[in-house]
Parts: structure tokens; C-alpha cells; sequence
């Protein structure tokens, strides 16, 4: 077998811009990957309820709308480098005060403004980049290859992170992560910024909404997301009470993800991406919507696996469209589309959140609970078929 024969899943001549992107993705998802499913674990084991989860995150979400906006401002202005740099210090002094909620649990209302402030110089500027550096004849193989090497690391991560956190604690977990996630701006400033200064704008932000109204509620399918990153890793900790046991289990689901990404991202190139999501999300809808049956290790381990796999295959074509969508004009517009992105998908994030609340507080068996929140997110997931 000719060793180039699968090489057409890859790229063909990123731009600099693009792999000096794969280099930082790769580092700072390594830092996330090994703290990411353990941090809503840390706040469930250190006495906080699965309720108080929810209202952190709609705290995290809310500022998050009204923050982002401003967030796009600084990365219009001073470059999207420099506001990348800036959310890594927000995320090592969120993880921080994350940890430091056990001893000073007054900070339970700073903490998730810190995430917020992270995510506001983060997204617009990275998502931006992404959008105006990608070629438009391979931005599914572009996008396909990123997720790749996010997935690859958070095959590792996970595990890593499982063995240092039930080995030394989490302060070691947390410090690790904290020099890798500054560590990660290294390669964006290997070469000069090419950056043309550009306006965000509000008119062109509701230009963005009228022209792409449904887009408003498709991203609401984020719903998945916010299930994730809080209370599916809860449930697995529920099950699988060991962080190494966890990180294992993470590990095996995300290396058969990963098998999926670069054949989804040659696909997304030849495909009709609509429909390649509409299918997708209505597939993952489903297993969120049958998270009742997985009340056992294996049948957790089974989830998991559905969960990566699932969740990458609509994340190449969504998000190919989205970068597709914001790379559609000037600089300006690729921004304004950006705040759009995340804005949207905050409101949906916010929503599930306030929902999840709403069924907590009226059913009495937590677990159960759970279960009708899961099934509540896989509705909404399948919203992402109304993404154009």
C-alpha cells in the first residue's frame, strides 16, 4: 500500500496563518482536553449540587452575551493573536478561581465572569481567523484536519488528566494545564500578525441577523454542547466515581471519534453540507434523547463513544458552513458573523440551563432529572438542521 494513498484527508498547502492555528489548537487543547470533563466534577465532589452546576453556567452564558461583543472589539482593533493571548491568561486565572471556590466560596459569583471574559476574547477572534485563512476549496479538509488534531489530544488528555487529578490532586491538574495553556500562544507569534484593522460593527451585526434568522435558533442546537461540558460528566462520575476510570473511558471514545474527523472533512467538500447536517443532528439528538439507558459502566462507555463520534461528525460540516458564512465578504463581516455565532449559541446555552433548573426543582429524583434535561438538550440538538 503506497503511504501516501490517504493523503488527500489532509490539507494540500495550508497557509501560515493556518498552520501556525493547527500548532496552537493542538497545544491549547491539550491543556483543555485535561481539565475540560473534570472541571464540573471538581465543583459536584467539593459539595456543589447539580442545580448550582446549571446556575453557574447560565451565569457563565449571560455574561457571555453581553460580553462578546466587546470582545470582538478588541480583536478588531489590536488583532486576533493578541486577543487569543489575552483569553489564555483569563482561562489559567478562571481554572484558578475555579479551584479556589473550596476555601472561598464567595468567589462562586466572580468565577464564571472569568469564563466569560476568556470565551469573549477567545471565540470572535479565533473563529475569525479560522474563517479568513482557510481556503474556500478545502475549508471541510481544513476544518476536518483541526478537529482532528483536537481529537487526537483529547484522546490523551483525558486520561492524563484522570491520572494527575487522582494522583496529586487537582492544584497539580490545574497548574499543568495553566503552563500549557499560556505555553499554546507560542506558535501564533512565530510571524507577524497580517492584520488589516477592521470595525465591529452593530449595523453590521443585524445585517448578519436579518440575512440569517434561522441561523439564530440552528445554533441553538449548542444545547449538546452545554450537556458536555456539565452535568454528562457528572452522570459518568455518578457511575464511574474514579477519575483515572473516567479519563480511560474518554480516551477509547475519543480515538474512535477521531477515526470519523478526516473523512468527514473530505466529505464536507463534496457534500451537501445542510444535509449532511440535518442527518447528523438528528442522529445525535437521539442518543441524547435515550441517555436513560445508560444507568451501567458499559452502557456509559457506549454513550461516551456515541457522544464523540456523533458530536464530531456535525462539528466538521457546521462548522465548515459557519466559517463558510462568515468568510462570505470583508473582515468586518467575518467578525460580525462571529459575534452573531456565539451570541446564538448562547441564548440556546442559557435556555437549556434555565430549563434544566426548571425540571430539577420540580422532579424529586435527581437522576431522573438528568435524564429529561439530556432528552430536553437532544431536542434542541437537532435544531442545527436549520442552520443555512
Amino acid at each position: 500500500m503506497h503511504p501516501l494513498k490517504y493523503f488527500h484527508y489532509f490539507t494540500s498547502r495550508p497557509t501560515r496563518e493556518v498552520e501556525e492555528v493547527y500548532w496552537y489548537t493542538a497545544i491549547h487543547s491539550l491543556a483543555l482536553s485535561m481539565v475540560f470533563i473534570f472541571e464540573p466534577i471538581y465543583l459536584y465532589s467539593i459539595g456543589y449540587s447539580i442545580m448550582d452546576i446549571l446556575w453557574f453556567f447560565v451565569q457563565v452564558y449571560v455574561w457571555y452575551a453581553i460580553l462578546v461583543s466587546f470582545g470582538a472589539e478588541f480583536a478588531s482593533r489590536f488583532g486576533y493573536k493578541r486577543s487569543i493571548f489575552v483569553a489564555n491568561f483569563f482561562y489559567v486565572v478562571y481554572w484558578f478561581g475555579l479551584f479556589s471556590l473550596k476555601d472561598f466560596p464567595h468567589l462562586w459569583y466572580m468565577v464564571p465572569l472569568l469564563l466569560a471574559l476568556q470565551k469573549s476574547f477567545f471565540w470572535p477572534a479565533y473563529d475569525a481567523d479560522v474563517a479568513l485563512n482557510s481556503k474556500n476549496r478545502q475549508r471541510g479538509r481544513e476544518v476536518g484536519m483541526l478537529f482532528s488534531l483536537v481529537q487526537v489530544v483529547f484522546i490523551v488528555g483525558p486520561f492524563l488528566g484522570g491520572f494527575i487529578a487522582h494522583t496529586f490532586g487537582f492544584l497539580w491538574l490545574f497548574c499543568v494545564s495553566a503552563v500549557l495553556m499560556l505555553a499554546s500562544a507560542y506558535p501564533l507569534f512565530r510571524s507577524p500578525e497580517i492584520y488589516s484593522k477592521h470595525d465591529f460593527k452593530i449595523k453590521t451585526l443585524w445585517k448578519v441577523i436579518k440575512e440569517r434568522e434561522t441561523n439564530f435558533f440552528g445554533y441553538w442546537g449548542y444545547a449538546e454542547d452545554l450537556m458536555v461540558m456539565s452535568l454528562w460528566p457528572i452522570f459518568m462520575f455518578i457511575v464511574i466515581p474514579n477519575y483515572r476510570d473516567i479519563g480511560a473511558i474518554s480516551m477509547i471514545a475519543g480515538g474512535l471519534g477521531t477515526m470519523l474527523m478526516l473523512y468527514v472533512g473530505q466529505l464536507a467538500d463534496k457534500t451537501n453540507k445542510r444535509r449532511l447536517i440535518l442527518t447528523s443532528s438528528i442522529f445525535y439528538g437521539i442518543t441524547w434523547i435515550f441517555r436513560f439507558l445508560g444507568t451501567t459502566v458499559p452502557a456509559v462507555l457506549a454513550f461516551e463513544v456515541l457522544t464523540k463520534g456523533a458530536k464530531d461528525v456535525l462539528n466538521v460540516p457546521m462548522n465548515s458552513l459557519t466559517f463558510e458564512r462568515a468568510a462570505e465578504k470583508d473582515p468586518d463581516y467575518a467578525i460580525a458573523y462571529s459575534v452573531f455565532y456565539e451570541f446564538s449559541l448562547s441564548i440556546g446555552k442559557i435556555i437549556t440551563a434555565s430549563v434544566g433548573i426548571i425540571i430539577l426543582s420540580l422532579v424529586a429524583n435527581e437522576i431522573t432529572g438528568l435524564f429529561l434535561i439530556f432528552a430536553f438538550a437532544g431536542i434542541l440538538t437537532t435544531f442545527y438542521g436549520l442552520l443555512r
